[in-house]
């Protein structure tokens, strides 16, 4: 499952020539903790997201594709009929 909108970080990350270990010294946790995180036992804070988003120069793109990522991942749930949303959020 892909809560925290990973697959576009990770290519964020190739982009900038990062890497996990880069995300954790940022974020202050550890490299295992990055690891949850990447498999969704975690979900990751807004504020943790914005301060990843902003480290890697994500574009606006970027940043609607990932938030865009997390919302069907994180408050729809797929139905025989379609996708339905429990929750719309709307970004400053």
């Amino acid at each position: 499952m892909n809560i925290n909108g990973w697959s576009i970080i990770e290519n964020l990350l190739l982009r900038h020539k990062k890497n996990q270990s880069d995300l954790a010294r940022l974020l202050g946790i550890s490299p295992a903790a990055i690891t949850q995180i990447k498999r969704g036992d975690f979900q990751l804070s807004m504020e943790s997201l914005e301060t990843i988003l902003r480290y890697l120069g994500a574009t606006r793109g970027d940043e609607e594709a990932i938030y865009s990522q997390i919302i069907q991942s994180r408050f729809c749930a797929k139905l025989s009929s379609g996708i339905i949303c429990q929750i719309i959020i709307i970004r400053r």
